[in-house]
């Protein structure tokens, strides 16, 4: 295992013209992307080179990012998604919610469902939540999804399901391919434990099943294709102890991810929370990272700040300064990378300026489809920088 010898101490701080394709317009050869020593930065930036190079076939990187509102509604992830894929090959969509959640998106598919219900680790607690923290349950025998790719795609694709039986019933959950055909689907029957099985198929498959099933998350990689896989695990208005609401065993499925790339994208429903247990909230923080790194040893582990943020249209929320530093110490302490999502939109109450400009929302939190597609532009061109200075 690789490790860095020279910390990186300073943000740089990029100043950009907002609204240009600031991928394609970044004069600097400074990355703001901070790196604390990493222990797998290196290999994280040699694998991707060697990639971009097509000097492996086979070879597929796949970034997962955990998050709030800002990552579940696949704005900004889902031009991250498109610009990487772009430059070192498509190897899929990643992983997606079991059925279409109110309130959040999916940038590169949709779905039709039929007698689903959803149970969210946002709103309930004491369940047995698989990673991503929902459930979807049928209301009724014979409940349906159909997952639906938003650009066509006639190639197959590797589909992997988290379910768990309810029931010692090994015939209550059936896949069909684009054809109506029925896919040979082998799972074990032990109830009440969540499980993974895959098949491979075109889309889009239809899965059929009975009330005695429940499903999470479900993973699409295009099978045997080279290339990057982004997923997107995230829930609006959530806070990184969303984890701790998860069933004991969530973990195992991030291991299943095989991620390289993990990026952290909470800290904004915090920074709102005026009495914030700062020492708490560190706490979580690091054994939040260390989890990680027992689970993904060889993973990449990367800091995102929340962006700028104001209330009222006159300061920033209570405790925002305080989980900044907290982010900071934390990525130092565990030697994590570090992107300061402010300081890439430009600064304390540039998100005014944002606003302006047709890139933020009136509630100078959340940004508009154009604003987190250029925020992901910066961050897509600050990895890149970093990836060319370290491999």
């Amino acid at each position: 295992m690789i490790k860095f010898l020279k910390y990186i101490a300073v943000i740089i701080v990029i100043t950009i013209t907002v609204g240009c394709n600031v991928a394609e317009s970044k004069t600097t050869t400074a990355s703001a992307i901070v790196d604390f020593g990493d222990p797998n930065a290196k290999q994280f930036a040699t694998r991707l080179k060697s990639l971009a190079d097509k000097k492996k076939a086979n070879q597929v990187i796949n970034i997962t990012q955990f998050g709030d509102s800002h990552s579940a509604a696949d704005f900004f992830t889902g031009e991250f998604r498109t610009l990487m894929q772009q430059k070192y090959g498509n190897a899929g969509i990643g992983w997606v919610t079991p059925v279409a959640i109110k309130g959040q998106n999916h940038a590169a598919v949709t779905w039709r469902t039929k007698n689903w219900d959803v149970l969210s680790s946002r709103t309930l607690s004491n369940l047995d939540f698989p990673m991503g923290g929902f459930i979807a349950k049928p209301s009724k025998d014979l409940a349906t999804i159909q997952i639906i790719p938003r650009t066509s795609n006639s190639k197959y694709w590797q589909v992997t399901l988290t379910f768990k039986t309810l029931k010692n019933n090994s015939s209550s959950l059936a896949i069909y391919d684009n054809s109506d055909k029925k896919i040979s689907f082998n799972y074990k029957s032990t109830p009440n434990v969540w499980q993974t099985a895959s098949i491979v198929s075109k889309m889009p498959f239809v899965i059929k099943s009975q009330k005695d099933i429940e499903l999470g998350g479900i993973w699409l990689t295009r099978y045997k294709q080279s290339g990057v896989i982004v997923s997107s695990i995230a829930t609006n208005g959530a806070k990184q102890t969303i984890w701790q609401k998860w069933g004991k065993n969530w973990f195992k499925e991030l291991a299943l991810s095989q991620s390289d790339l993990v990026i952290l994208e909470y800290g904004t429903n915090e920074s709102f929370d005026e009495t914030l247990d700062a020492s708490q909230y560190k706490k979580n923080l690091v054994n939040n990272i260390r989890l990680i790194r027992k689970t993904l040893p060889n993973a990449t582990i990367l800091i995102m700040t929340p962006p700028d943020t104001m209330v009222n249209g006159n300061d920033i929320p209570k405790s925002f300064a305080k989980i900044m530093n907290i982010q900071k110490q934390v990525a130092k302490s565990e030697k994590t990378l570090f992107w300061d999502w402010q300081v890439a939109m430009g600064g304390k109450f540039s998100i005014k300026q944002w606003q302006q400009q047709g890139l933020a929302r009136p509630d100078l939190v959340h940004q508009t489809i154009k604003g987190y597609r250029e925020s992901a532009r910066i961050f897509y061109a600050d990895l890149n920088e970093f990836i060319r200075k370290n491999s």
